[in-house]
């Protein structure tokens, strides 16, 4: 399975993310890596930069995990990212990225957590701009819905 995939809608749209997360970024923007907490959803829950939506119950390619609305908020003014200023680092990735973040312009955000895909933690997001959003975002679940986990 690999770690992180990102696909992207020409034009800027929209994009669809799919991350294995076994470790996150420390809030508070210390660059500190923890491993992943058994509660992913939690801790996207009480992050100080980070305001969701309540959970709600769903199940992917067979797998049942949670999917919940995630904006950026309350980034200080000095803060910064390794993603930049504007932005709050989720989870380190190995494909040569830096990480797996969230942009405070990207005004809407839908993410799933399945903390059991063969064993590992998967969080799953689509996000565009407010005026490109729904039209992504049909497009988008679409395709979150036709993904199939083997031998899960």
């Amino acid at each position: 399975m690999s770690e992180f995939i990102e696909l992207g809608q020409q034009g800027e749209i929209g994009f669809l993310a799919f991350a294995n997360v076994t470790e996150v970024y420390k809030p508070a923007g210390t660059y500190e890596v923890v491993d992943a907490p058994k509660d992913l959803v939690g801790w996207l829950e009480h992050h100080p930069y980070l305001k969701t939506s309540k959970p709600k119950p769903v199940t992917l390619g067979g797998v049942k995990g949670e999917q919940l609305d995630v904006l950026v908020k309350d980034l200080p003014q000095d803060y910064n990212g390794l993603c930049g200023p504007d932005c709050v680092d989720i989870a380190p990735v190995s494909n040569g990225q830096a990480a797996a973040y969230f942009r405070e312009e990207v005004s809407k955000r839908k993410v799933f957590v399945l903390e059991d895909v063969k064993g590992d933690t998967v969080m799953i997001w689509f996000a565009g701009a407010p005026d490109t959003f729904d039209k992504f975002a049909s497009k988008a679940q679409k395709v979150v819905e036709s993904v199939k986990w083997n031998g899960s």
